[in-house]
C-alpha cells in the first residue's frame, strides 16, 4: 500500500509540474545575437529592394478614418482588398510608464496589433521619441529599461518574438536632442543601443530616422545604424505639389547613394494630407517607386473622423477619382502590398 501511494503521489507531483511549465520557445539565437528571425530580416531588407517596394502606413492596421483598434480591419483593406506590407508605431510615452502612447493610442493595442501584424508577414517599424532625461543616467537607464522591456514582451504563444525596425531618437527638428551637437546626438544614440544590449533585446534592428528639412541632412547618422529613414510630409494647411514633387526628386537620390554607402537600405515615409491631387498617387509617387531603389514607402496614418481631412491613403467615401489613383499605384509590380510579400523573416537562399 505504501508503495501504490508513493506511485500516486509521484505521479500527481509530475503533472502539477508539468502544467506549471512555460511552453518551449522555437525562437532561435544567430551568431550576431539576434533572433534568426530579425537577423533574416536585416538580410532580406537588401535583397527585397530587387522585388519592389513595400508599402505601409503608421498605424495602418490599427486605426483609420472612424475606428479604431477593431480587428481584421484597415483603411486600405476597405479599398483594395489587402493589407499594409509595413507596420509602424510610435513609442514615446513607454519609459514614462504610461498606458497610452503620444498619439492617443493604448499601448496594449499596439502591442497585441504589432504581434498579429508580424503573424501574417508584416514588417513592423517602431519609433521611439524620448523624453529628455537632463542628463541624469540613471533616468536615462530607466527609461530605456522599460523600452527594452516592452519591445522584449513582443512575442507569440510559442515565445518567437516580433522582430522590429526600431528608430532611436528620430530627428524631427523640434525635439530636445536636435539641440545637441552632432557628437553629443551619435553618443547618446550609441549609449542606448548599448543598453538595449545589456538589457538582452534581440529581436532589434537599429534604424536612424530623420525629417527632411534641407540639404545638409544625414550629419547625426550614426556609424551602427543599419537602416534609415527619411521622413518628408506635407499636411494640408501647407500644401504645394510641386514642392513636394521636386523635394523628393532632389534628395532621394542623395539618400540612396548614402545608405549604400553605409551598407544599409533607405525607407520614405511620406504622403500628402487629405491627399489634394487625385493623380497623387499614379503621376507623382509611382515613378518614384518605379525608379529609385527604396526598401520601403509608409504613408501617415488616417485618424479621427472624415470632417477633421487627417488622412494620407484614401478611404471608403473618400472619393472615386482618389482610389482609382491608389488603385494603379497598388496594382503596380513594383508596389508590394501584404498579399505579395512573402518570406521576409526566412533565411535566403
Amino acid at each position: 500500500m505504501k508503495i501504490k501511494t508513493l506511485f500516486y503521489t509521484l505521479m500527481i507531483t509530475l503533472v502539477i509540474s508539468s502544467c506549471g511549465e512555460k511552453k518551449k520557445s522555437y525562437d532561435e539565437i544567430a551568431s550576431s545575437g539576434r533572433t534568426t528571425r530579425t537577423e533574416n530580416l536585416k538580410l532580406n531588407l537588401t535583397t527585397f529592394t530587387n522585388k519592389g517596394v513595400m508599402i505601409g502606413q503608421m498605424y495602418g492596421t490599427l486605426e483609420g478614418i472612424g475606428w479604431k483598434n477593431e480587428k481584421s480591419r484597415s483603411d486600405f483593406f476597405s479599398i483594395c482588398h489587402d493589407n499594409p506590407a509595413v507596420n509602424g508605431y510610435e513609442l514615446s510615452g513607454i519609459e514614462s510608464g504610461k498606458k497610452i502612447n503620444s498619439d492617443g493610442l493604448q499601448f496594449s493595442w499596439i502591442a497585441k496589433n504589432a504581434i498579429n501584424a508580424f503573424k501574417h508577414g508584416s514588417m513592423i517599424v517602431m519609433n521611439w521619441t524620448a523624453p529628455d532625461y537632463n542628463g541624469n543616467k540613471d533616468v536615462l537607464k530607466d527609461y530605456v529599461k522599460s523600452l527594452s522591456n516592452f519591445i522584449s514582451s513582443l512575442q507569440d504563444s510559442y515565445g518567437i518574438k516580433v522582430p522590429i525596425v526600431l528608430y532611436l531618437y528620430p530627428v524631427d527638428g523640434k525635439s530636445w536632442y536636435c539641440k545637441m551637437s552632432i557628437d553629443k546626438y551619435k553618443k547618446l544614440y550609441e549609449d542606448t543601443k548599448d543598453m538595449l544590449d545589456d538589457n538582452d533585446v534581440t529581436n532589434v534592428i537599429f534604424g536612424y530616422s530623420e525629417t527632411y528639412v534641407n540639404k545638409a541632412f544625414l550629419e547625426r547618422y550614426p556609424d551602427n545604424a543599419e537602416i534609415v529613414n527619411i521622413t518628408y510630409m506635407q499636411t494640408k494647411e501647407h500644401i504645394n505639389i510641386n514642392e513636394y514633387k521636386n523635394t523628393l526628386e532632389t534628395f532621394l537620390p542623395k539618400a540612396i547613394s548614402f545608405a549604400q554607402e553605409h551598407n544599409s537600405t533607405l525607407g520614405l515615409t511620406t504622403g500628402i494630407e487629405s491627399i489634394p491631387d487625385s493623380n497623387y498617387f499614379s503621376n507623382i509617387l509611382l515613378p518614384i517607386v518605379e525608379h529609385h531603389r527604396l526598401v520601403y514607402v509608409m504613408f501617415g496614418a488616417n485618424h479621427g473622423d472624415y470632417k477633421g481631412g487627417h488622412f494620407f491613403t484614401p478611404y471608403p467615401g473618400e472619393g472615386n477619382d482618389k482610389i482609382r489613383g491608389f488603385m494603379k499605384f497598388y496594382n503596380n509590380e513594383h508596389t508590394i502590398f501584404l498579399s505579395k510579400l512573402n518570406g521576409l523573416y526566412l533565411e535566403s537562399k
